[in-house]
This record gives C-alpha cells, sequence and structure tokens, in this order.
C-alpha cells in the first residue's frame, strides 16, 4: 500500500491474474463453517493454532476455525472453538446529511503521517495532510500544495515549489520547512516506518541512508531543504527518473514539530491523552483511546479534520474550511466504518447504510446476476501481487528444493475459480504485476506452476518422504477479508503432496506488529531475527505506489528492506537492483530487472506469487468516485448523488 502493505487477499475485494487447471473444491457451509473437500486426495485439514495469544472464546464445537491471535500472552495451544459472534456496526442512519460512509476493514494503526506503513492507516491519514501532489483515477498527478518542480540537467537535484497562502487549521502557515521535518521524523530511527528504506536505498536522497541507520545524528546532512517558506530542494545521490511519480506518495507529508515535541506524535494532542513516546502508536497501547477531542486541538493541513475515533466501530471526518482547495471539496462529511467482514459490508450495503463495500468470495455469483448490484459492480486498475513468502531461516524453509516442493503446490486456478469464485481471471506467476515495466507474466519459465508431481519430487529431494515427513510448517497470516477461505484451501493443498501446516492467524495491526518484531536488523524497532521466529511460511500484499518495477522488487525483496521477513540475503540480487537504479536506459533497466526477478522465484525461491490485484468495489449509483492506480483515493474529489 501507496498503499504498501494491504490486508486483505482482496483488499476491497482485489482479484486476480493467469491460468491452470483446477482439482480443489471448497463447499461454504452456511456463514460460519468453511469444509475443505480435496478431490483424489486423503490429505487432512490443517492443524489450526493460536500463536502469542489470549483465547477469547470458550465453547467448543465440531467445526474448526481459525482463531484471533493477540499478543497479550505467549503460549501456544491448539483449538477448535466458537467464532466471535458477528459484531453489531451502529447504523449510519444518524451522520450527518452530505456524509460519504467508507468501510475500513480494520482499525489504523494509527494516524501520525510519518508512522504510517499499511494501507488502512495510510487512507485516513492522507484526508488529513496534504502532500506535494495527488495522484488522479486516470493516473496523472496533480499539484496539490505543491505547483510545480524543475530538474537540473544532471538529473539529482529537484526544485519543488509550494503554493502560496496555505495554512494549517488552526491558522499556522504552511512551510516548505514543515515538508523537511516531515521526510527527517520519517527517516528517523526511532519512528521505525519501513518507508525510509524508500528515500534512503530506492530514491538515494543524500545522506539519507546515514541518518536512518543512525549514524548521522543530524538531519541537517539530508537532502531535502527548505530554501525559504515555499521552495524545497530534494538532492540525490544518482538520477532517479521515478522521482516525479513518488512526490505524489505520502513520504512526502508534513510534520509540525511544534505539536510532536509537546506529544512525541503528530497523531496524538494533549487534550485527549497522556503523551506517548516518539515510537509510540495505537498498536503499542492498544487500550488507549486514540483520539476523541475536539477538531481544533489537532491541525489538519489537508482537506478533511479529524472529528471523532472510536476504535472497532468508526472515525468521522469533517471538511477542513481552512484548506486551499475547500471550494472544490464536494463532500462535508467522511465517516469510516470499521467493518471487517466482507459479508458484513455487504449487508449494510444493500441496506443502504455504506456507500461503498466489498462482498465475500462466495456472493460473487449473486453479485453479478443482481441487476442492481451488477451495475455497481466497479472493476479497476490496481497494479500490486499477493504472495506467500518464505522464512529462509528455519527448518524445514531453509531448503530450497522444500520452498520448490511449497510453489508446486499451490493451484492458483483452482483458488481463483472454487475459491474466490472470479474465474475470469488468471493465476500470478509473478511478482511485477501487468501495467508495471518488466512484467514476464507470459513467460512460462518464470516461477514454479502447480505441478503435485513435481511438488513431491522436489520433497524428495529435500530428504522428505511418507516415511520420513518434513516438520509442520506454521504460515502466518491476517484474517481480514477472504484470506481464511484461502490460507485454508492453500493449507488443504500444501498437505495433499505431503507438507503439514498450521495455520496462524490475527488482525491485521497485530500481525503486522508480529512480522515487524521479526525482521531485525532490517528494522530499526525489531525485537527478533527470522531465525528467532516461528513463521514458515507468511501472507503479505503489495500495492504498488508507483509505475516502476524497483517499488516492489526493491521496496519489498531487497534483502536490505525493512518490508522483507524472509532472512534471505543475495549479494546478485542486490548488485541487479542496484545497477537497474542506476541505468539511465529503460530497455537495459528492465532487462536488469527481470533478471533480478527470475533469480528471486526460481534461484532464491523466496516467494510464490498468488495473484495480481485489481480492484472490485461496489459503488452506490451517483456516487463520483475517483480511485488512483497506485496511492490510497484522495476523497477530496468524490462527489455524492444529489440529495445524498
Amino acid at each position: 500500500m501507496g498503499i504498501g502493505r494491504l490486508a486483505s487477499s482482496q483488499g476491497l475485494n482485489v482479484i486476480m491474474k493467469q491460468t491452470i487447471s483446477h482439482w480443489f473444491v471448497i463447499a461454504v457451509v452456511g456463514m460460519v463453517g468453511i469444509s475443505v473437500l480435496v478431490a483424489g486426495c486423503a490429505a487432512r485439514t490443517p492443524e489450526v493454532i493460536e500463536k502469542l495469544v489470549t483465547v477469547k472464546v470458550t465453547v467448543p464445537v465440531v467445526e474448526t476455525q481459525v482463531v484471533a491471535v493477540t499478543r497479550e500472552v505467549e503460549k501456544t495451544v491448539v483449538v477448535t472453538a466458537t467464532p466471535e459472534p458477528t459484531p453489531f456496526y451502529t447504523s449510519v442512519i444518524n451522520a450527518p446529511a452530505d456524509t460519504l460512509v467508507y468501510p475500513l476493514a480494520g482499525d489504523p494503526i494509527t494516524l501520525d503521517p510519518q508512522e504510517a506503513s499499511d494501507a488502512i492507516s495510510g487512507l485516513v491519514v492522507q484526508q488529513l495532510y496534504k502532500g506535494l501532489f495527488d495522484m488522479r483515477g486516470d493516473g496523472a498527478t496533480v499539484p496539490a500544495a505543491a505547483t510545480g518542480y524543475q530538474v537540473s540537467d544532471d538529473g539529482k537535484t529537484y526544485t519543488v515549489t509550494l503554493r502560496a497562502g496555505m495554512t494549517w487549521s488552526d491558522g499556522v502557515a504552511v512551510t516548505a520547512q514543515q515538508y523537511v521535518d516531515g521526510v527527517c521524523r520519517l527517516l528517523e530511527p526511532a519512528i521505525g516506518n519501513s518507508y525510509y528504506y524508500l528515500l534512503a536505498d530506492v530514491a538515494q536522497i543524500t545522506g539519507a541512508a546515514d541518518f536512518a541507520s543512525g549514524e548521522v545524528a543530524d538531519c541537517a546532512t539530508v537532502g531535502v531543504k527548505a530554501v525559504d517558506d515555499l521552495t524545497l530542494v530534494i538532492t540525490l545521490r544518482q538520477p532517479a527518473s521515478f522521482l516525479p511519480k513518488l512526490l505524489a506518495f505520502r513520504v512526502f507529508l508534513p510534520a509540525r514539530l511544534d505539536i510532536v515535541a509537546g506529544t512525541g506524535s503528530q497523531e496524538r494532542d494533549s487534550l485527549a491523552t497522556p503523551p506517548p513516546t516518539a515510537t509510540q502508536s495505537a498498536i503499542r497501547n492498544p487500550s488507549t483511546p486514540l483520539r476523541t477531542s475536539p477538531q481544533s486541538a489537532i491541525p489538519s493541513n489537508g482537506p478533511y479534520l479529524l472529528t471523532e475515533q472510536a476504535p472497532g466501530d468508526h472515525i468521522s471526518l469533517t471538511k477542513n474550511p481552512a484548506y486551499w482547495n475547500a471550494a472544490q471539496v464536494a463532500i462535508t462529511h467522511i465517516e469510516f466504518k470499521v467493518v471487517p467482514a466482507p459479508a458484513e459490508q455487504l449487508a449494510l450495503y444493500e441496506a443502504g447504510d455504506l456507500l461503498v463495500a466489498d462482498f465475500p468470495a462466495e456472493e460473487t455469483a449473486r453479485v453479478q446476476a443482481d441487476s442492481g448490484l451488477s451495475q455497481e459492480l466497479q472493476v479497476l486498475v490496481r497494479p500490486g501481487a499477493s504472495y506467500l513468502a518464505f522464512n529462509t531461516q528455519i527448518t524445514p524453509t531453509m531448503s530450497v528444493d522444500f520452498r520448490r516442493a511449497v510453489a508446486s503446490a499451490i493451484d492458483r486456478r483452482a483458488l481463483i475459480d472454487d475459491v474466490l469464485q472470479q474465474p475470469w481471471h488468471a493465476p500470478a506467476q509473478t511478482i511485477i504485476p501487468p501495467g508495471i515495466p518488466g512484467y514476464q507474466g507470459e513467460d512460462p519459465a518464470v516461477g514454479y506452476p502447480y505441478d503435485p508431481a513435481a511438488a513431491q519430487a522436489f520433497l524428495a529431494q529435500a530428504g522428505y518422504d511418507a516415511q520420513n515427513p518434513p516438520p509442520p510448517v506454521e504460515l502466518w497470516f491476517n484474517r481480514e477479508g477472504n484470506n481464511e477461505l484461502l490460507f485454508k484451501a492453500i493449507g488443504g493443498m500444501l498437505e495433499a503432496v505431503g507438507i503439514p501446516v498450521r495455520l496462524v492467524s490475527s488482525s491485521w495491526d497485530v500481525y503486522l506488529a508480529s512480522l515487524d518484531d521479526c525482521n531485525k536488523p532490517n528494522r530499526q524497532d525489531a525485537a527478533k531475527k527470522p531465525a528467532e521466529c516461528s513463521y514458515g511460511l507468511y501472507r503479505m500484499g503489495w500495492v504498488m505506489d508507483y509505475a516502476d518495477p524497483a517499488g516492489i522488487l526493491d521496496m519489498v525483496f531487497s534483502p536490505k528492506s525493512a518490508f522483507q521477513y524472509t532472512g534471505w540475503q543475495s549479494e546478485e540480487y542486490q548488485r541487479l537492483l542496484s545497477e537497474a537504479l542506476a541505468e539511465e536506459d529503460e530497455t537495459r533497466r528492465t532487462e536488469l530487472y527481470r533478471a533480478a526477478e527470475v533469480l528471486l522465484l526460481n534461484e532464491g525461491v523466496v516467494a510464490v506469487p498468488l495473484q495480481h490485484y485489481d480492484l472490485t468495489v461496489l459503488v452506490k449509483t451517483g456516487v463520483t468516485f475517483d480511485y488512483p492506480p497506485f496511492g490510497a483515493p484522495n476523497l477530496q474529489y468524490w462527489t455524492l448523488p444529489p440529495g445524498q
């Protein structure tokens, strides 16, 4: 999600691409029980465990469920449990007139603009704070807080001009120095935002890597300077042809150091909660309400102000009258409703309580057949990938042949047809998605296609067979969206070729925190190395932040990346990435990225692509929407039906 890390295998119903025959059948038992039926084999259902958990259920039943994970108690238990009742979501009919009601799959982890690195947090933050440029639904980059930029002849210096006369909601002037402060704060090791890597190692802003690593303590050495109140200068170590695309991303959001100095975070204010530390966020102290303070206490330079946040239920925004372009902001109120279950979103949408909604995989056929819903179904461009990745530092996933066995055991066609029920799409063999330079999805030599016989042969090469099976592999995933359906199916496929699996699920915020704790030394705030963590496989989704292969091959899979939880190291892969970043010839650059992807998927076998993203979403007739192909939507460009 840029949106960066994506919480759902379908996002607001994110869907897939490519082909292969299927053998896997999913039967849905009501809205609670999910039975996995494997045709032509006797694979057992994957063991479901709860890890680092507090068990929240007490009544045992026959149906096995993937259970919730919290971080309060460190223990491992095997459970069969009644799922928690579907929560009652407060009806939005009490929302004021002129309100866009928009669902969230979970609570944002943070609303601090320099701490936000996930999709949900980024969506809300983007409405409150305004960056230099915006990306529109057609992919065009348009001026926002900046009016334009100039590039030096050597391609290493960008001079950005800010719009005159802008103010924050509390009357303080918007200045170039605040954008410098935002970059410096995002790079601070104490903040722990994984996007430091994008600025320091991908864009290669001068001095950024040394400051982010803590080797240099003064951000004055970083190549982002305010020449005056309206002029920002960005200096790079080498030319980066993709930098203009990054100027519309939220790594260039401003910071108010007068607020940070008093509270430790731009997310909170002293009137609402005790001051947190510089690194504290919602996930670190989940019991404290984030904010229910007066809107005037939380200054915004964006189109909306935060008026209320009720964790687990809603976040309310109202139009910022001080925003420089307030006259063109059509919607007065935004109500973000926390509705984790796609089935609940669809029910609220059909009742008229949501204007935008996801829907569960098992409802796809009904949505398509319904005369009204089918007209409101939107399929939008969303370059990105959902994938499984390996912990290469523990047994058995440290074996390349074992990883090849896993890659060969997954029938992506069956996942599309029978699990997600979207047969018009095709499975992914590659990490680079369609529409991004370097996409090679039509090349059968990239990655490993579904081949259970090959999977068993790779297992044998890894030293395992029926008499000597591998130890159970923990597969970690977050439970939002259709993920439980998807990973129960994948677990069954792995069991069918002789790979025992334990499925471990948690909410998105806990899931990210658990993975981030296993990424030492790439994350400043990590507690452990991958070798000290128990997952053998983990699920992740990445929506591209800009239209360049570096945005996923480097940003996510570089051995130095803070988003990389595999422990994999490859000097050759890093060499290819570095050469590609410095290459100005686009043809040669594309060749280098293609070679890097083959190394990643075929030789290193670090990840198994599952699907390339599109965005399928229900939008009520009369709502004018604007979903950019990269990053989160700017809701200031949306309009509501007359009389709404």
